[in-house]
């Protein structure tokens, strides 16, 4: 049974998530929301990912009881990684995408398949000192991140 996510957090919001199809289309509308929104959603979104993926995932997409099953049968690990990349791509404004190459009604696409998900993290972050400036001397940094983030979902033979 998944945990409500709503009780530590009382905003707007979140009270009224809207639920996006579990797609790459309703990540991208999800994330094109949430990326004009303000700062302070956006902090609130991560601090939600990284409390619990799953309730999150489920609060924020249309998903089957079937999907929910199988991301609790995801390792601890994998969904704790997940969720620090998903926080660090939304933190910087890069892309997500999510690469679903499953049918939700067929459960493999033969019989000795197996589901895989896994996820890509392709990003350079750097901060570029320029030259002092000013008689105080301040420091200007260029920032810059570029990349995005993959989640494929996918059926692999044994």
């Amino acid at each position: 049974m998944l945990l409500p996510i709503y009780h530590k957090y009382n905003h707007p919001a979140i009270i009224n998530m809207k639920k996006y199809t579990f797609d790459d289309l309703g990540v991208r509308l999800w994330l094109r929301r949430l990326y004009s929104s303000s700062v302070e959603n956006q902090i609130i979104e991560q601090e939600l990912i990284l409390n619990c993926l799953i309730s999150w995932i489920a609060s924020r997409f249309e998903l089957s009881e079937s999907q929910v099953d199988y991301l609790l049968s995801l390792s601890a690990d994998f969904r704790n990684n997940l969720a620090q990349e998903l926080a660090f791509t939304i933190n910087n404004h890069g892309d997500i995408i999510l690469d679903k190459q499953t049918d939700e009604n067929s459960s493999a696409l033969f019989p000795d398949s197996v589901k895989v998900t896994e996820y890509e993290s392709n990003k350079i972050q750097s901060d570029t000192p320029q030259l002092p400036q000013g008689e105080a001397g301040e420091e200007i940094f260029m920032r810059r991140m570029d990349g995005q983030l993959t989640i494929r979902i996918y059926y692999k033979l044994l």
